[in-house]
């Protein structure tokens, strides 16, 4: 009952939020600016003259500190001095319950479900029709992925910044082994046999090959989400079927396995310990992680190549990630969240936040290879390789993607410690995730 009644109430003052909504103009309007328009020509531009403060609420879209909210928006805030963005933290179903929502949301294609799922997406095809927006002048993949949570076809954000999957490897690890460098274009298999090679253990210190990280971001490549169309689990699939047998394979290289059966080791030993020789990992991660690595004086020869590929769907790598800016339809600044995204995208800006080391959203390849010179992060490095792969289809995302990924983790111990065939134990994740779906839906009624 208790639950029954949170809903409801947030639900209710939504409902009364969405009714007081403003939907006037807060400017007046003038011809298009070069600086300020669209990624295609603009039709009706949107002048802002008034002083306001947008709130912004991050949803996984890693904007924690008013440095992050320079970082990204300073280029806008430049633009439109009369434009401030404020972070503001906390727990969105709270903000609901005291009509106090923020006026701009930030998130990935990933997590996007969690906040639609709240009620606090509006249909921004108005926007891109008012404003001419060219949605083709976006990565394609982001514009698909963004489709999917429109059922009747509405379109809940507009993406300004994109991921890209890689592999980021240590070198000094391959010299000291005297084990080719990885490259561009391999897959799954050509992986697993340098693994092999790396996997040792010399000086009293265990070098691992590589870690391929949880079971649900390896499967990422094969578009697997947790569910279909019905909300069905889809754990027992062929495709987690393969992905298992694939980890099972790493993860069963004598040495791979830890004290206490652990077997994930990720950024700690890959940049602070430096005893992991290969980790696929994201674009925007890495940026972050050399910087510290750097500032910490814990510097090592690395380089990065294409995200791997399945040898069934060669070409493929990482699923598409990228964030986007979701407009709540309770603002009473709608026209000041419209100006910041139509900044955001246009092609000035996008410039600019791609030489820093936020990579463009725009599918525009000769702006691409501008990523980070402002920075010499990269110099010398392969950066161009990560893109010689396309990445994979946005998979169905659910509301019930994170318990069932715990199954997902459970399934994949019993595999490895249990000496379950994998048929099993994925069968066994699958029953306890339809079950979790039906009592949620139940507690919803």
């Amino acid at each position: 009952m208790g639950k029954r009644w949170k809903v409801g109430m947030l639900t209710s003052v939504l409902a009364v939020s969405l009714a007081l909504a403003g939907c006037g103009k807060s400017g007046g309007e003038a011809p298009p600016s070069g600086d300020a328009a669209a990624p295609a020509d603009t039709g009706e531009e949107l002048v802002v003259t008034e002083n306001v403060t947008l709130k912004l609420f991050s949803h996984f879209a890693a904007i924690n500190t008013e440095e992050d909210v320079q970082a990204l928006f300073g280029p806008v805030m430049k633009r439109h001095p009369n434009i401030k963005i404020e972070l503001v933290k906390g727990k969105m179903e709270e903000m609901i319950a005291a009509n106090d929502m923020p006026d701009l949301i930030a998130t990935t294609n990933l997590y996007m479900k969690d906040m639609l799922a709240l009620g606090v997406g509006s249909d921004l095809n108005e926007f891109v029709k008012t404003y001419k927006v060219d949605l083709n002048s976006f990565q394609p993949e982001a514009i698909e992925a963004l489709r999917l949570y429109g059922k009747n076809g509405e379109l809940y954000g507009i993406p300004y910044t994109m991921n890209y999957g890689l592999l980021i490897y240590n070198k000094d690890i391959f010299d000291k082994f005297g084990v080719p460098y990885v490259e561009d274009g391999m897959q799954w298999g050509q992986i697993l046999e340098l693994a092999k090679r790396l996997t040792r253990f010399e000086g009293g210190t265990q070098y691992r090959g590589f870690d391929p990280g949880t079971e649900a971001t390896f499967a990422r490549s094969y578009s697997l989400g947790t569910v279909d169309e019905t909300e069905k689990s889809v754990l027992n699939s062929e495709g987690y079927q393969k992905v298992f047998g694939w980890l099972q394979q790493f993860y069963m290289i004598p040495g791979y396995i830890g004290e206490n059966n652990t077997y994930k080791f990720g950024n700690k030993a890959f940049y602070q310990d430096q005893t992991l020789a290969m980790f696929p990992t994201w674009l925007a991660a890495i940026s972050s992680q050399l910087k510290q690595a750097k500032a910490q004086g814990r510097e090592f020869n690395w380089d990065i190549v294409a995200h791997p590929s399945f040898d069934d769907k060669p070409g493929l790598g990482r699923e598409i990630e990228f964030q986007s800016l979701m407009v709540p339809p309770t603002t009473k600044h709608k026209d000041a969240a419209y100006r910041v995204i139509l900044t955001m995208i246009s092609k000035e800006v996008q410039a600019e936040m791609n030489r820093g080391t936020n990579l463009t959203i725009l599918n525009d390849p000769e702006m691409r290879k501008e990523f980070a010179s402002d920075t010499d992060l990269f110099k010398g490095k392969n950066l161009e390789g990560i893109f010689k792969v396309k990445p994979a289809p946005s998979p169905i995302n659910s509301v019930y993607d994170s318990q069932s990924w715990k199954y997902l983790f459970e399934a994949m111990g019993e595999v490895l410690f249990q000496k379950s065939d994998i048929n099993s134990a994925l069968n066994r994740a699958a029953e306890k995730a339809d079950k979790y779906i039906r009592e949620q839906k139940a507690a919803k009624q």
